[in-house]
């Protein structure tokens, strides 16, 4: 389920075409999917704008992604088709046990896969060894 707000929503029928200033949702994943593990998903834009029919979209300006597990990540512009997530600028992601940046991002929808792009840099901490 999402929910959203913003300043302002333009929406027209005609090709489902969305666009939003400064709006944000909150996606609570379905049970048992990938990205669960990350609870409830919000994430705040400057600008949004897409077309809901065809899973297209772009956020922008001030972009930031919070999850209820205490993740973190933060950027000036993402795009989203269908199954990706994509930004070509830089990204800072933190969260349990991390603090990563990179200069770009690749990830899936669905939460399986997270990648950092052209040049990483961060810290981990890893479990003390028994």
């Amino acid at each position: 389920m999402a929910r959203g707000n913003a300043e302002r929503l333009d929406y027209r029928r005609a090709g489902a075409r969305m666009e939003a200033v400064r709006g944000g949702a909150v996606i609570d994943p379905d049970p048992g999917t990938g990205i669960a593990a990350f609870g409830s998903v919000r994430f705040i834009a400057e600008r949004v704008e897409g077309e809901i029919a065809n899973r297209r979209g772009i956020a922008s300006g001030a972009v930031r992604v919070d999850t209820s597990r205490g993740d973190t990540a933060r950027t000036e512009r993402v795009f989203y088709d269908g199954d990706f997530l994509r930004s070509d600028v830089p990204v800072a992601a933190e969260g349990p046990g991390y603090r990563v940046d990179g200069r770009g991002m690749v990830a899936r929808t669905d939460g399986t896969s997270i990648r950092l792009t052209d040049g990483v840099v961060g810290q981990l901490q890893t479990e003390a060894r028994r």
